[in-house]
């Protein structure tokens, strides 16, 4: 029975033969995530969350 399967040789990505646009894909999409990364990590550690809870217990205070 003969295997059907790709060897890494047979594929265009192995020894660094890729094509210069995925090559360029990678990288935008690796960058895409770190300025996503950056801009969700400045939101968060300028916004803040008030823990302060209202509570009204009728009980008075001297």
């Amino acid at each position: 029975m003969k295997s059907s399967e790709p060897t890494l040789e047979s594929m265009e990505d192995y020894s660094g033969k890729e094509s210069k646009e995925k090559k360029l894909t990678i990288w935008v999409v690796i960058l895409a995530g770190l300025l996503i990364g950056a801009i969700y990590g400045m939101i968060q550690s300028n916004s803040s969350v008030s823990d302060a809870l209202s509570v009204d217990s009728g009980i008075i205070k001297y």
